[in-house]
């Protein structure tokens, strides 16, 4: 099941339904049910999934159950027996299909939860939900928010007044005092209209050992987990969008920005307030100086600076060059 059923509680559809709902043309069997919702390359037998361009033959090996909200022209290089919802606008409409039949998930507020877990110090005022699991010598902090389902390991530290939900997090894990972990993200559809947000029903996974500074907010993903590893560093008031991933060791420093999708690979380091764009990778044991954008590709090991972010050596040589250039204009105006 792609959705987790810890925090989203599903509603089974057929692919008619949705059509009629969406406004979209159908193509294939209206009977097909829909029961789930996945990512084109998770997406199987009874899932809901949306296909807005190219994809490789492996991506799209499983989709013969699926119904996919895609383009005419999209939908007409796919194999036989796959149902599509024809669509000017797939993302658009695969959020109004995907938002009938997932929600929120309900449960009942603990109010004073500290006697649920006795190896489990709660401060005052921590609200807990429905089948949340805190393991051995964890630590509640005062008015901090557990959600429905959330798994929080052992030896953990939530600071004060932080908000988790739709997250798992491992063993030995610190989230500092008023950080958001697992809210929806930024991701919507541009319309004539005006902006449509898109339902996020991913999770978060946080690593052991890892440390969350004070005030940060890592979205769940749109569809699937924003993942983030073992030992990894995250300063305060950094922003991580919706199915970024964080490998083991990786350090971003304080008011860092990651963009939907990006991905950040073993050991690399972010200096304090640089910013990766959407769907972009810094390679494992690189280093983004501070300030910096990056908005492609950074090789493994390799250090950027500037914006567009550059390799550092041939940036400092360009700046030299300029400052060269500089005074001897200034020299010939004297």
């Amino acid at each position: 099941m792609a959705i987790d059923p810890r925090f989203f509680s599903l509603t089974t559809s057929t692919a008619a339904a949705l059509a009629q709902l969406t406004g979209c043309e159908l193509r294939g069997d209206g009977n097909r049910p829909v029961m789930d919702a996945a990512p084109v390359s998770m997406a199987g037998e009874g899932d809901l999934t949306f296909l807005a361009g190219a994809q490789s033959a492996d991506d799209m090996a499983g989709l013969a159950g699926a119904v996919i909200v895609t383009t005419a022209d999209l939908c007409s290089a796919l194999p036989d027996g796959i149902v599509c919802l024809v669509s000017d606008a797939p993302r658009r409409d695969f959020a109004t299909a995907l938002a009938s039949i997932v929600a929120e998930r309900q449960g009942v507020w603990r109010q004073q939860p500290g006697g649920d877990w006795p190896e489990v110090e709660v401060g005052p005022a921590a609200v807990v939900g429905e089948d949340v699991d805190i393991g051995k010598g964890s630590v509640i902090g005062a008015g901090a928010v557990i959600h429905h389902g959330v798994r929080i390991g052992r030896n953990c530290r939530i600071d004060a007044n932080a908000v988790l939900s739709h997250c798992d997090l491992g063993d030995d894990v610190v989230i500092g005092a008023g950080s958001v972990i697992g809210g929806a993200g930024f991701g919507f559809e541009i319309t004539p209209d005006g902006p449509v947000m898109l339902p996020h029903v991913g999770t978060v996974s946080i690593g052991d050992t890892s440390r969350v500074g004070a005030g940060c907010a890592i979205d769940r993903g749109t569809l699937g987990p924003t993942a983030i590893g073992r030992q990894v560093m995250i300063d305060n008031l950094v922003h991580i969008a919706h199915n970024c991933r964080i490998a083991d060791r990786a350090v971003l420093a304080a008011q860092v920005g990651l963009a939907g999708g990006a991905v950040i690979d073993e050991g690399a380091m972010l200096a304090g307030q640089a910013g990766v764009s959407s769907q972009v990778t810094v390679g494992r044991g690189a280093i983004v100086m501070g300030q910096s954008g990056v908005t492609k590709d950074v090789a493994d090991n390799m250090t950027v600076v500037g914006f567009p972010a550059t390799e550092a050596r041939e940036a400092w040589r360009e700046r030299a060059a300029l400052r060269r250039l500089i005074a001897k204009s200034s020299q010939r105006k004297e």
